[in-house]
């Protein structure tokens, strides 16, 4: 007897886009554009929900058993890309004193890696709400949280706050795995049009730029905002688009990000620091190819691996198949 699960070859093109997107927005580009690191936002609420999206499907089959196979997954990824970036710090520093702040346990040992310590919290509290038999609240708490983001950051300074950027992006993980999960339960995707969601994703870029603009009125302070209204409705538009998309299931870069999503987003600060050091200065043609270079280093490097080392590769992103995509029982 086989469990198999229901991939979507559009979601793991979509992934594939999210990641190169992230490449983009820790870049040069980022500095000199900022209303385009803005329109980026997009991209980590989206992998929220792609992964609230199939862990509803594990634990539609697995019942509270499907969180000990996620947290196998999420919490290898943590420990070995934290350990990872622990010692890249200390070889390119000489110095791992930057980390000793309390900050570390909320984002991390590298910037980007608050993303795993976001996806451990958001798992911790849809646990609890569905061990608990709460699941019907599980809408409530998705707004309340939504709520309590924008007060920290960006809106705090409209209500008298000191804004709190790290801890609201955070807790970005929390009701956006609930959105996934709570679409994948109730298929609400069979509501919404790929024309609505296009019409989604557009208002939404609409929405984040004027709230950007009309809180700073400087495109340059947008750079501290994780998340605005906007950003909420342009990724679950996105995702929508998605879900929507028809891609056969032999794709090459559905397969591709299905693959190397993960592993694009972990590992690209490293090489994009390495080269930056190397070879690009500020103002030259190599700077502003620095992250596309980037990219094209990594995927040869993870396709080389992938082929010679299958397991190695897993072990480096955490796939374990946690959702089997074939589980014998």
């Amino acid at each position: 007897m086989s469990v198999t699960s229901n991939r979507n070859a559009s979601i793991d093109l979509f992934r594939l886009l999210a990641a190169l997107m992230v490449f983009v927005n820790h870049s040069a580009y980022s500095g000199q554009a900022p209303a385009l690191a803005l329109i980026g936002r997009w991209t980590v609420p989206f992998f929220f929900m792609v992964s609230g999206y199939y862990f509803q499907q594990a634990y539609t089959k697995l019942s509270i058993s499907a969180f000990a196979k996620t947290l196998k997954s999420v919490l290898t990824i943590y420990v070995l890309a934290n350990s990872f970036y622990l010692l890249f710090v200390g070889v390119t520093d000489g110095s791992i004193k930057s980390l000793t702040t309390h900050f570390t346990l909320v984002v991390g040992t590298y910037f980007h890696l608050w993303f795993l310590t976001s996806l451990l919290l958001g798992y911790g509290v849809l646990w609890l709400f569905l061990v608990c038999n709460n699941e019907k609240y599980i809408p409530h708490l998705t707004g309340l949280v939504i709520l309590l983001i924008l007060c920290l950051n960006p809106y705090s300074s409209l209500i008298g706050l000191p804004a709190h950027p790290v801890y609201a992006r955070s807790l970005l993980s929390i009701p956006f795995l609930c959105i996934g999960f709570m679409i994948a339960k109730y298929t609400l995707e069979i509501n919404v049009s790929l024309r609505m969601a296009c019409q989604m994703v557009a208002v939404g870029i609409g929405i984040q730029l004027v709230e950007a603009w009309l809180l700073t009125k400087s495109w340059q302070y947008t750079l501290n905002f994780n998340f605005v209204v906007g950003t909420l409705i342009f990724s679950v538009g996105m995702f929508f688009v998605a879900l929507q998309s028809r891609i056969p299931e032999n794709n090459v870069l559905s397969h591709y990000g299905r693959r190397y999503s993960m592993a694009f987003y972990l590992y690209h600060p490293a090489v994009n620091y390495l080269l930056s050091k190397a070879w690009s200065k500020p103002g030259t043609i190599s700077y502003w190819l620095n992250p596309f270079l980037s990219l094209l280093i990594l995927f040869c490097l993870f396709l080389f691996l992938d082929r010679i080392s299958p397991r190695c590769f897993r072990l480096l992103t955490g796939n374990f198949r946690r959702y089997a995509l074939v589980e014998k029982v």
